[in-house]
């Protein structure tokens, strides 16, 4: 879709963006609402149909004893369960061959799998090209970021794996948190027979053309990919592992308690009970095995009604959810393209878990404004440029940033373009640490 299209999509859904008096609850509705991850009720449908075998489920209650490099209890760690069928899973929606063992190697053969590789390397070709520069920014300006592990927090990230790995590569469990729903897991031998398989892998390719192009989801295309055969974001969060160089060793339902306690999901669980799936992955020669867990969850405070009559509750009524964040040893939050939505006061219990949870916080000016980031809190080291949003969101102009970024004080180059502005010498970053 290119800029001006996107700009009347924008403007048809968003007539009073421009206005600091817009109808909040209702922009949030329409660009941002997708889908939520309850249990299923009479009302309601569980979008997050990856379900792990049934005798395998992890048991992580007792966390007791040595702990290993993975992070885990070493119990935890042999008690580990691993099935191959995730990584051969993650290797075909990458368009990578298996080996020959893999539970999906006959489909390999197929016309459609072979020209959806073709199509894969080509996409991820540019991809390639631009990822290491990108690492080795990170490598220098976030070595203290990443010099001790923990728990990364990526809220409004759509399933977008790869910026977390690129900054964060070392962190042992990260939290994404969009409206995607996750989906179901795919049953590729059936799409095959049933002459699906085409339509299937079509809109994974489709899925992919922001955020390897642009460098961020765009969730209205999101919700229209992400429907029909693909009705998730979990073959493009598989693949993003896959093609960063990550075996997918296991998944797993997990749910949100009442008190905010992270468990394998049961089946006496309250039907309100926020489900997410984890997944257990591990990089290409190393022996640390990490967690990645994935939420559709609504972030505004107030419940909001969408158009097709589903209600979901936001976090003053979720304090389920707003404990379980509570309880993260959130070493670094990371926020790109965030929609601005945390310049608004219906979304300040999530700005404020971030402020008051995060050692670091790595953002783009559509993040957290910069005047809470108070400079007898924060250490704050500002990248790129900045000059003004996009058009689209030309009311959440900082006059402050502006500022900072016309006197040039101390403002690093940022050799890459993400974000919004995503073309390179336009985009921005900020990293606060801490005091």
């Amino acid at each position: 879709m290119s800029f001006i299209s996107l700009l009347f999509v924008f403007n048809l859904f968003f007539p009073n963006e421009s206005s600091e008096g817009a109808d909040v609850t209702e922009s949030y509705d329409v660009i941002e609402v997708t889908a939520t991850t309850y249990k299923a009720t009479s009302n309601e449908t569980d979008s997050t149909g990856a379900v792990a075998s049934t005798n395998d489920t992890i048991t992580s209650e007792d966390n007791s004893g040595p702990v290993h490099s993975s992070g885990l209890t070493q119990e935890e760690f042999d008690n580990l369960p691993k099935d191959r069928k995730y990584n051969d899973l993650a290797n075909f929606l990458a368009g990578k061959p298996g080996d020959v063992a893999s539970t999906v190697k006959e489909l390999e053969s197929s016309t459609t799998w072979k020209s959806y590789k073709e199509q894969m390397d080509q996409i991820w070709s540019t991809t390639h090209e631009k990822v290491p520069g990108m690492r080795k920014w990170a490598e220098e300006e976030l070595q203290e970021v990443n010099s001790e592990s923990g728990t990364l927090l990526y809220p409004f990230s759509g399933p977008d794996f790869l910026h977390a790995d690129v900054f964060f590569p070392e962190f042992e469990n990260i939290v994404l948190i969009a409206l995607e729903p996750i989906g179901s897991y795919p049953d590729m031998q059936s799409k095959v027979k049933e002459g699906k398989d085409e339509y299937y892998l079509n809109g994974i390719r489709k899925s992919l053309h922001s955020i390897l192009g642009l460098s961020f989801f765009r969730t209205i295309a999101m919700a229209d990919d992400l429907t029909g055969e693909v009705d998730g974001s979990l073959p493009v969060l598989m693949q993003f592992m896959n093609r960063t160089g990550h075996t997918v060793m296991y998944q797993e339902r997990v749910g949100v308690t009442a008190d905010g306690k992270l468990v394998p999901e049961t089946d006496d669980m309250p039907d309100s009970t926020y489900v997410g799936n984890r997944y257990y992955f591990q990089k290409e020669g190393s022996d640390k095995i990490r967690t990645l867990t994935y939420f559709a969850v609504n972030l505004q405070n107030s419940p909001y009604v969408s158009r097709s009559g589903l209600v979901a509750n936001g976090l003053e009524q979720r304090t389920d959810f707003v404990a379980f964040l509570k309880s993260l040893n959130i070493r670094a939050t990371y926020l790109k393209s965030a929609s601005y939505l945390m310049h608004r006061s219906t979304f300040s219990i999530v700005r404020n878990v971030i402020l008051d949870q995060s050692d670091f916080v790595l953002q783009d000016d559509s993040g957290i404004p910069v005047k809470f980031f108070e400079e007898s809190k924060w250490d704050r080291t500002f990248y790129g440029n900045y000059s003004f949003p996009i058009p689209l969101f030309a009311a959440r102009h900082q006059p402050d940033l502006k500022e900072i970024y016309t006197k040039g004080d101390g403002v690093r180059n940022l050799p890459f373009g993400i974000g919004y502005q995503y073309k390179k010498g336009s985009s921005n970053l900020m990293l606060a640490r801490r005091k």
